[in-house]
């Protein structure tokens, strides 16, 4: 027995030891501390070594244990895994950190490009609205047009075959006289003498014809208003600059007595302008001309001064800050419209071959 020492035969009824009890119940009772883990991680262990890896190999860029140390890692750069691990980390996260701003980003131009799209179906619709109401507006004032061609036609047309008629009527009744006088001349020749001396006192001839009065009929004539409404339609529809500027206001579609559909609004432009518009011409600029430092738009409609130049000079370019146009005019009447910045602008007439490089201080 461990307590008493006493030797027992086998089969020994033994008895119950009070003190030795009252401790296992007390031992017993109280809870059991966690038992102590050398390994945190008894499963990471090197497979070729069996020890636990502890190092970090960056050169092969894996785990390895003591032993690797002395062996295969032996010159490559090593630290502990904790290291490792709170480099790995600040990587990481600043590498989230760029995403998440990338992200924000992301968000941010397609929230942009949303209201882009948003605003460009608006513009769409609007504009459609406006192309349509403006193609209706057209389209009216083109029938009334129609109608008024015909109308003035129409009037003309009997106007002239009244004149006609009265001058029928005049021929037709001098050609009756004269038939009348020469039935009765020839019935007075054949008379006695004394009847004829008689009737011949009494006899008087026709009037005189007079010069023939045609009718008066101009299909040239006819055709001037519409000429000129359809000259300032073809003006219009050629000038593609801004619909909101001067010579789309100021074009009226109709003579100022008989406003139409696109007469809604009275110009405020002066007559002597509408008849300049009848010589109107669409001019575009020589981007062959242009100073290097002058950039064409709007289909070489729109120039405009930049401090960076386009590149190299051409040959037939300007010096100086000048450019020409690309169509040139032998003779008759030309009309034109520029439309110019606050800067200050020259605009001239000049012959084809004007000086390209400067002479003084202007070419």
């Amino acid at each position: 027995c461990p307590e008493c020492r006493e030797f027992c035969p086998a089969r020994t009824e033994l008895r119950r030891n009070v003190p030795l009890s009252d401790v296992v119940e007390v031992v017993r009772a109280e809870p059991r501390p966690p038992a102590p883990n050398p390994d945190p991680d008894p499963g990471a262990r090197c497979p070729q070594h069996g020890r636990p890896l502890e190092l970090f190999c960056r050169t092969d860029g894996r785990c390895v244990c003591s032993s690797c140390t002395v062996g295969d890692c032996r010159l490559h750069e090593r630290v502990l895994l904790d290291v490792e691990r709170r480099e790995r980390e600040a990587q990481l996260r600043a590498m989230l950190e760029v995403t998440r701003q990338q992200a924000t980003q992301v968000e941010s131009q397609l929230q942009e490009l949303q209201q882009r799209s948003s605003q460009i179906q608006s513009s769409a619709c609007n504009l459609a609205s406006v192309v349509s109401g403006k193609f209706s507006r057209l389209l009216q004032a083109l029938e009334m047009r129609r109608i008024k061609a015909l109308r003035a036609i129409e009037v003309a047309k009997t106007q002239a075959l009244a004149q006609a008629q009265e001058e029928e009527q005049r021929l037709r009744g001098h050609l009756e006289a004269t038939a009348v006088f020469d039935r009765w001349t020839q019935d007075l020749l054949e008379q006695s003498d004394r009847t004829f001396l008689q009737g011949s006192q009494l006899l008087a001839p026709p009037g005189p014809l007079g010069p023939l009065s045609p009718p008066q009929w101009d299909a040239d004539q006819q055709l001037d208003g519409l000429k000129e409404f359809l000259s300032q339609l073809c003006g219009l529809l050629l000038d593609n600059g801004d619909p909101r500027g001067a010579p789309a206001e100021a074009a009226d579609l109709g003579p100022p007595e008989t406003p139409d559909a696109l007469a809604l609004v009275p110009s405020p432009v002066c007559s002597l302008r509408r008849k300049l518009w009848q010589n109107y011409r669409n001019l575009t600029f020589d981007p062959e001309s242009a100073n290097r430092h002058l950039h064409l738009s709007r289909q070489d409609r729109r120039v405009e001064h930049r401090r960076e130049p386009r590149g190299p000079a051409e040959p037939g370019s300007f010096e100086l800050w000048q450019v020409q146009c690309a169509q040139s005019f032998q003779s008759g009447r030309h009309y034109w419209e520029v439309h110019t910045s606050n800067h200050l602008v020259t605009v001239g007439v000049a012959y084809p071959d004007l000086a390209r490089r400067k002479l003084g201080p202007y070419t």
